[in-house]
């Protein structure tokens, strides 16, 4: 047994998505800001607003020249897109409509139209598309002054059944998703507040208002901005600067929450429910949800990853019934000023180190891989193999074969003991 866990891991390879790092040289972020369907004057506002680099368009344009970047209208080949639109819907992306798998695979550096992506995904699964077609809800009127003017926080329990739990925050007027973690909690007010602070410590800025539901998971959450909030004096300072109400009427987040059950969710309950149908799982065991998360949460955190950076850089349409602007989640939360409108946040009235303090007091370290440390070290000691040395793991597949392998010698040992 042991040596079929480490022959899976050998044949597995890691990978990832470039990302520039905060050196970045100018090339490096144009390549980056290029690589999405952003405007020439969307992506210069970036590179000011964000990185301080001031950048005329003819300068931008002998840049990517000299660079040799695709122009827009140039497409992979064919067999390219094919390949990668069947090894996505391998990872789990098979229940998400042509614009969001096109902009997946924008994300990846793969040159497609919508109008390609989409006869290839009639090909491949034209009943799937046929199911995907259905009537938008509509919804109450939505008003905001501009980014971080209300952000809202929520649990999703989706996959709770199977021993991981996920947890997100979004921008109200943006609709930029800020975070979007899956732990072995979200009920945890050390674990929630521990998103919100690393948010807090990113943005380097307060929201005017956080808008959670009654739950004791948030509670931390809820003092922490109301403290940070009291050293302000506009008329949401203080305990205005929280509204608590029910969960259901959570209406940005839920709308996210309902997209990542087309784009997430339904791949992974789907998979997780056939492998207790085939009496592969028993998720009453606690040891076999220890296994789940073990094997499976790095994968769906990175799945969770690039449904992130897919829908912060797509373009929302207009929709009736909403007085926020439409356009791309990251271009309307840095650069608000295109929509007349401006930045809601506040400044910290204190400094990072703070943020730090506070994240020692009154948060938890989230447990790598999800586990507890007692079965790591189980792991470590039955496999004699480091925990990274599992990060080899990149597809559903290979995590169900190492989760059998697993699972298996886990419970051997335990009924020997």
């Amino acid at each position: 047994m042991l040596l079929m866990v480490l022959a899976l891991l050998l044949f597995c390879k890691a990978s990832a998505i470039p990302y520039p790092d905060i050196d970045a040289s100018l090339d490096e972020l144009v390549v980056y800001y290029t690589s999405f369907s952003f405007t020439t004057k969307e992506v210069l506002g970036f590179l000011l607003n964000i990185h301080h680099i001031m950048l005329s368009e003819r300068s931008f344009y002998r840049i990517k020249k000299r660079l040799r970047l695709q122009k827009r209208g140039v497409e992979s080949a064919i067999a390219d897109i094919v390949t990668k639109i069947l090894q996505l819907r391998n990872a789990g992306y098979t229940n998400i409509g042509y614009r969001s798998l096109w902009n997946v695979l924008r994300c990846l550096g793969v040159r497609a139209s919508q109008h390609t992506v989409r006869l290839v995904l009639k090909a491949i699964d034209g009943d799937g598309v046929l199911r995907r077609q259905r009537h938008r809800l509509t919804r109450r009127r939505y008003t905001s002054n501009g980014p971080s003017f209300c952000i809202h926080v929520d649990g999703y329990d989706k996959l709770k059944p199977f021993g991981i739990s996920v947890h997100g925050g979004i921008d109200g007027f943006s609709r930029k998703i800020l975070w979007l973690k899956a732990t072995s909690s979200n009920k945890n007010p050390r674990i929630v507040a521990g998103h919100f602070l690393e948010y807090l410590k990113t943005s380097k800025r307060v929201p005017r208002v956080v808008r959670m539901d009654a739950g004791t998971e948030n509670v931390i959450v809820e003092r922490i901005q109301i403290a940070l909030r009291s050293f302000h004096a506009d008329s949401m300072a203080g305990h205005r600067s929280v509204s608590i109400g029910r969960s259901t009427a959570n209406q940005k987040i839920e709308m996210l929450w309902s997209f990542l059950m087309r784009n997430f969710t339904t791949f992974w309950r789907n998979l997780f429910k056939d492998m207790v149908d085939e009496g592969i799982l028993n998720n009453a065991d606690p040891v076999h949800l220890e296994c789940i998360r073990f094997c499976f949460l790095p994968l769906i955190q990175r799945h969770l990853d690039m449904f992130l950076q897919s829908w912060n850089s797509h373009r929302i349409r207009s929709q009736r019934n909403v007085e926020c602007p439409h356009g791309i989640p990251d271009v309307m939360y840095y650069q608000p000023f295109i929509y007349d409108k401006y930045d809601c946040s506040y400044e910290l009235p204190c400094d990072i180190v703070v943020l730090d303090y506070l994240t020692d007091i009154y948060t938890d370290a989230v447990l790598p891989r999800g586990t507890k440390e007692e079965f790591r070290q189980l792991i470590n000691t039955l496999t004699f193999l480091d925990i990274e040395e599992f990060d080899v793991i990149e597809t559903p597949t290979q995590a169900k074969e190492l989760f059998n392998l697993l699972s298996g010698v886990v419970s051997q040992h335990l009924l020997n003991r």
